[in-house]
């Protein structure tokens, strides 16, 4: 079986600036797909644009409970949000997600991937902002229930190349068993496009080219994907998040030459889940 690679760009939307420095990583790079936080003011915009200057990128929805506010009337989706209406922190989700009612979610999830269907651009995969979606099976469940729906992909939940102890540090260990196993058998059982591995570890300080290179060499046969951040920092990113200055390094990597000669030597297919993963 060939090597096939989708390199999703979280995060599109952030702001303009992100946004087009994912396309600029499409255009001029590795990246393949992008998921986008359709709830952030000037994203449907955002997409537009990007359908416009990259028709060959491929959308998804970056469902998204844990930055910025809801696109349901805050009276509807009461147990998301803050006494000011913002979505809750993810530690509070991570530690307490029953905290949340479960039609709350599914009502936010689906009116964030109809928001992105408005630009009537195809859906390509959902993945989860934070990775919410194993904060609970029934989260993980409800997740995949939207992609049965809408014809989608999803991610893998279990990463390849992050040190288990590190896991253990930022989700519930009863998750990380499930999302070890029976999250990606369910994937397997309701045929929901999805790759064979998911790679995590190009991010902060492991986000340089040497490590994207060894991640390329080493990759198995089958599907997999590698998660980035790549985009232009501003100051609306400066102020709102901590992960600002270092997508730029990203970008640096995601377009490098050699990045992309590594690809060509080593008979690497670059799809989008749509086109990788079987449907």
């Amino acid at each position: 079986m060939n090597r096939r690679l989708i390199v999703n760009a979280d995060d599109y939307g952030r702001t303009p600036s992100v946004s087009r420095g994912i396309c600029d990583a499409h255009l001029n790079g590795l990246v393949t797909t992008t998921t986008v936080m359709i709830n952030l003011p000037g994203a449907l915009e955002d997409v537009r644009r990007g359908i416009e200057c990259a028709p060959t990128l491929a959308f998804g929805v970056h469902l998204n409970l844990t930055c910025g506010k809801p696109l349901t009337p805050p009276d509807r989706v009461p147990t998301l949000i803050d006494a000011n209406g913002w979505f809750h922190e993810k530690d509070l989700i991570f530690s307490d997600p029953e905290t949340l009612d479960l039609d709350e979610v599914k009502i936010e999830c689906k009116a964030q991937i109809e928001r992105f269907l408005q630009t009537e651009a195809e859906l390509d995969h959902l993945d989860s902002h934070h990775h919410f979606g194993i904060a609970s099976t029934e989260i993980w469940f409800l997740i995949t229930e939207l992609a049965v729906e809408y014809d989608c992909g999803v991610r893998t939940p279990f990463p390849t190349d992050v040190r288990e102890e590190d896991l253990f540090e930022l989700f519930p260990a009863d998750m990380l068993d499930f999302s070890r196993t029976q999250a990606k058998e369910h994937l397997e059982t309701f045929a929901i496009p999805h790759p064979d591995y998911f790679y995590a570890s190009f991010f902060g300080k492991y986000a340089v080219l040497d490590h994207l290179i060894k991640l390329l060499r080493e990759l198995p046969n089958g599907v997999s994907e590698i998660m980035c951040h790549p985009g232009y920092s501003d100051e609306a990113l400066e102020q709102t998040s901590g992960y600002n200055r270092i997508r730029e390094q990203e970008l640096t990597a995601l377009t490098d030459q050699s990045a992309l000669s590594a690809i060509d030597s080593e008979n690497i297919e670059l799809h989008s889940y749509r086109t990788g993963c079987g449907k």
